[in-house]
Formats: structure tokens, C-alpha cells, sequence
């Protein structure tokens, strides 16, 4: 269990009180901040859920430029979210972006819902997103635990244990809980979010700058440096996997769709898939590809080394240029394949390590075109 260091309960008054003067002061100029539309804020939280807010500011204004309402969103087709979101990983928020888009337009009349429980229901909405959107746009008071309100509370409140666990999370959100009795929810949101963010940040927190210092348990203690941090993680699992640049003799490259379950859904890809044990490379692109769509490639030349990290492992892609021998494409272990000429690839979606592959090619096209 998370431990507590005979902490009390700041008063809530005084508290909203120093956050909201905080927050007035130095606020960040964000494109959602001060956002009531449900639709706008339910897509900035989103992005920002795995996104850095760097990164997240630019996407978020291309994404409302491509679907600017709500009904746009509804009417898309999920080929054209999943390709508007490319590039910004963990391609399951896009898919559920659309999918609660459905839900939307089929139980609520294509009006967002104002009430918590009903947004906390729409795919891919979690306790975090729901309270941040009610917050926001309906005026509710829940506790949004994110990482950066989870680190403030677990120094203000003395609570230890890992950031990131649910039981120092529930603890912390149950003192939290105690202290947002009063004020706007909105406030102590954006408040806590960017204390989190600017001042109590996970390294060398800025203490001298806080506005909750004197009520702070870990700066009482002198635990600051300690408290609020996630567990170790141990270092990251390689995986290789063997892809193929699949070509017929007219040229076109062959591309499968990925299932729409599991990681990265509904992309397109090149054909290929983990290597099994011990097995030469080569061995695994020509199995896989054989396993997924039913062809039988010749293995040549390995034109490029891909290494891209996700969350808890890396992989190591290695593209091999393939030719197509025999038998008739079937989507077995994928939804959709296609044969398509270079320039065309670009206009579907592919995760960032196939991009790089994509880049290649057009590159290498124009090059003998000249």
C-alpha cells in the first residue's frame, strides 16, 4: 500500500486560491486553452495523451482543419482519421476517436454528452479525459490524474510508492478529493496540469517557485527529489522483425492492411512480421509474408535497418527487397492487400517506420526518372 507521511489535508480555500492566482500568472498560451466545446477539448486530450504538447499544438490544428466539427468527425471514413493521425503513434486513439464518433451520432443524437458517466463511456475515454472534458465544458469537479497531477499530489500529500501504480494513484486521489470541494473544476485542472508540468516537474523540481510550498509534505520532509517518481523500468525488449518490399512486373509494390485489433490497427504496412527464435532473417520475411498473404516471394538484397522504440519495447525492422514468384494474394493475417505504384503510397496511412521505407522508395524513383 502507498504510504502516507502523517500528511493533512491543506485548506481547500487557500489552496484554489493560491493555484488559481498561480495559474493566471503563467498560464501557457495553448490553442485549447479556455476551450468549452466539448469536441475541440475531447480531441485536444486526446492528442495529448501520448503526445508531447510541442508536438500536440501543430496536430491538433492540422486535425480540426481536416474535421473542424463534431458532425465532420461522424461523417468521416476511418481510413481518413487514421491517415489525418499518422505519424502521431498509438494509432488506437484514432480509431476510437472515430468509434465514439459512432457512438455520438447513434445514442446521443450527435449532440456530445454533458453528463460524466456518459462520456467516461465512449471508447477510448478514460477517468482522466471524462473529468478534464466535464471540467472543462460542463463545470464538474472530478480529479483528473494524469502523471504530472499525480507527482503534485503525491509531494503535497506525502503520499510514496509508484507514480504510476493505481493504488498511489487512488491515494492520491482520495486527498485530492478532499481539497476539490470548492472553486471551479477547470481551474484546479489546468491549474495542477501545469504546476506539474513547469514547476513540480519529475527532476529538480522547482520548489522556490511553487505556490503550494509551505503546504507541501515532501519539501516539509525533504523528500521532493523522491516522491512522485514511477518505479525503474527495466530496459527495453528488441524485437526484430523482417518486412518486404514486394514487386511485380509492372512495378507496383504490394501492402497489406493490419487487422483492426491489436497494435497499430488499420495501418498499412509492408508485408512481414517477428522473426521466430533463431531463424535467418531472410527465413522470416519470406514465412511471414507467405503466412499473411498467401504469396511466394524470392528474398534479395536487405536494403535498410529500421530501429523504432514504442512505450516498453524497441524493434529493429530490416527491409529486404523482395520478388513476387507465385500464387494469388489473400488477406489471410491481414483485412485488406493492394498492389500500388510508389507515388501512390502516400496517400494511405503507415506507421512512422514504414514512412521511412515509403521516403526511400519515391526517392529512389525520382532519382532514375531524371
Amino acid at each position: 500500500m502507498p504510504t502516507r507521511h502523517s500528511a493533512k489535508t491543506p485548506d481547500p480555500k487557500l489552496v484554489y486560491h493560491r493555484l488559481s492566482r498561480w495559474f493566471a500568472k503563467n498560464s501557457r498560451p495553448f490553442p485549447w486553452r479556455g476551450e468549452v466545446d466539448p469536441y475541440r477539448v475531447w480531441i485536444s486530450e486526446i492528442i495529448l495523451v501520448q503526445t508531447a504538447a510541442e508536438v500536440g499544438v501543430p496536430r491538433y490544428k492540422r486535425f480540426l482543419r481536416r474535421f473542424p466539427t463534431l458532425l465532420s468527425l461522424i461523417r468521416a471514413k476511418v481510413d481518413d482519421v487514421m491517415k489525418e493521425w499518422e505519424g502521431l503513434g498509438y494509432y488506437h486513439r484514432a480509431r476510437n476517436l472515430h468509434r465514439a464518433a459512432q457512438v455520438i451520432a447513434r445514442e446521443h443524437f450527435g449532440r456530445f454528452p454533458s453528463d460524466y458517466d456518459a462520456i467516461r463511456a465512449l471508447p477510448g475515454i478514460g477517468d482522466y479525459c471524462a473529468a478534464a472534458i466535464h471540467n472543462f465544458c460542463f463545470g464538474g469537479r472530478h480529479v483528473p490524474i494524469d502523471a504530472n497531477v499525480a507527482r503534485v499530489g503525491a509531494r503535497l500529500f506525502g503520499v510514496a510508492g509508484d507514480v504510476r501504480s493505481s493504488k498511489t494513484r487512488l491515494e492520491v486521489r482520495r486527498h485530492y478529493e478532499a481539497l476539490m470541494t470548492v472553486g471551479l473544476g477547470s481551474v484546479w485542472t489546468e491549474a495542477l496540469i501545469g504546476l506539474g508540468a513547469t514547476v513540480c516537474t519529475p527532476r529538480n523540481p522547482k520548489c522556490d517557485l511553487c505556490p503550494l510550498g509551505d503546504s507541501c509534505t515532501a519539501r516539509r520532509l525533504g523528500r521532493e527529489s523522491t516522491l512522485g517518481l514511477p518505479a525503474k523500468r527495466e530496459s527495453r525488449k528488441v524485437v526484430n522483425v523482417a518486412c518486404g518490399i514486394i514487386r511485380r512486373a509492372d512495378g507496383r509494390v504490394l501492402i497489406a492492411q493490419r487487422l483492426d485489433t491489436g497494435l497499430l490497427p488499420n495501418l498499412w504496412e509492408f508485408p512481414g512480421g517477428k522473426r521466430d527464435g533463431n531463424e535467418k532473417l531472410a527465413d522470416t520475411c519470406k514465412r511471414e509474408i507467405r503466412e499473411e498473404l498467401a504469396v511466394a516471394v524470392k528474398v534479395c538484397e536487405r536494403r535498410m535497418v529500421i530501429e523504432h522504440a514504442y512505450s516498453h519495447y524497441a524493434v529493429r525492422l530490416h527491409v529486404f527487397e523482395c520478388r513476387y514468384v507465385s500464387g494469388q494474394p489473400r488477406a489471410i493475417g491481414a483485412q485488406k492487400f493492394r498492389w500500388l505504384k510508389v507515388d501512390e503510397l502516400g496517400k494511405l496511412a503507415f506507421p512512422t517506420a514504414n514512412k521511412r521505407i515509403i521516403s526511400e522508395l519515391v526517392s529512389e524513383e525520382r532519382q532514375s526518372a531524371k
